[in-house]
């Protein structure tokens, strides 16, 4: 029983150091989508990053694991996952043109969220009173973050809370898949269905700008942390036991979301940002305990 205990919190560890590792760099990568967007249409930028994205995974995949590898068996599921991650890249990308870093983050947070209610429809996970209780807590603060900005750039607030729905619903997809899909496959699909739009808006629109040779960094840096940031989250989520319990972690963004926000920006979060902010990791806190506390019977 100890050695299965043991094995269990290993497992555990391990998909929490994962989530973190993806989502230090999925805030890299929205540093760099931030800044590439005062130059270029969202649809450039992630028409570059996703055709990156699906070249290496495909080249990944065909070498490694054969074409066979490329029509899994969940097929289906992998097809729903890439379309809820096309609706997060665009809504969060597109959210980063108007909000500051640590407002974007505060917003986006409300994801953990969005998983409990999702993983109770779908998954069959409990949700007892007191978490309900910390997700009005939760939403209460979304609300205190999103006031000022209600009048002049709603719709930044509007596209990120639709961008971290569809996170949680890739989240939920992801617990339903599992982990024993072959690495690159779920970064595959995930980037054909973002290429796929982003190429033939940016057509449609006639929105492309020649590239400067100054913005290359933050294109070479966006393209290879995006990738990082999927494979890392994927592997992370599928191997947790629960969505609800390694959800929480996304609030490590917010470390890198305000060091990037003063360093690039010189920009600090505001004293109704910091009310909002420590609202929504409480009531993500109080969660994370009590579902430490139910897996343990502690209570």
């Amino acid at each position: 029983m100890s050695d299965k205990i043991a094995s269990s919190k290993a497992r555990l560890l391990h998909a929490i150091g994962f989530v973190i590792l993806g989502y230090f760099a999925f805030s890299v990568a929205d540093l760099c989508s931030k800044k590439l967007q005062e130059h270029y249409s969202i649809y450039q930028v992630l028409s570059v990053t996703s055709t990156f994205g699906l070249t290496t995974t495909g080249l990944w995949l065909l070498l490694r694991y054969g074409k066979s590898s490329f029509i899994p068996a969940n097929l289906k599921l992998h097809l729903l996952r890439a379309i809820a991650m096309l609706g997060a890249a665009y809504f969060m990308v597109r959210s980063l043109q108007t909000l500051p870093l640590a407002d974007f983050y505060g917003i986006v947070f409300v994801t953990p969220f969005f998983v409990m209610i999702l993983a109770t429809l779908f998954l069959g996970e409990h949700v007892g009173w007191r978490r309900c209780a910390a997700a009005v807590v939760g939403f209460a603060g979304i609300i205190i973050l999103a006031s000022p900005q209600f009048n002049n750039i709603g719709e930044g607030v509007v596209c990120a809370l639709l961008g971290a729905l569809c996170a949680a619903i890739n989240i939920v997809m992801l617990k339903k898949l599992g982990a024993n899909s072959p690495l690159p496959l779920y970064g595959f699909y995930a980037f054909s269905a973002i290429a796929l739009f982003n190429v033939s808006m940016l057509l449609a629109t006639e929105s492309f700008r020649p590239f400067a040779a100054d913005h290359a960094p933050y294109f070479l840096i966006h393209g290879p942390f995006i990738i990082l940031a999927i494979l890392a989250t994927s592997i992370g989520f599928a191997k947790a036991p629960s969505a609800a319990v390694v959800a929480p972690f996304q609030y490590t963004q917010i470390i890198w979301g305000v060091l990037f926000g003063w360093i690039f920006y010189q920009v600090m979060p505001t004293t109704t940002t910091w009310i909002g902010l420590s609202l929504v990791i409480g009531a993500g806190l109080y969660s994370l305990r009590r579902e430490y506390a139910r897996a343990h019977h502690l209570d």
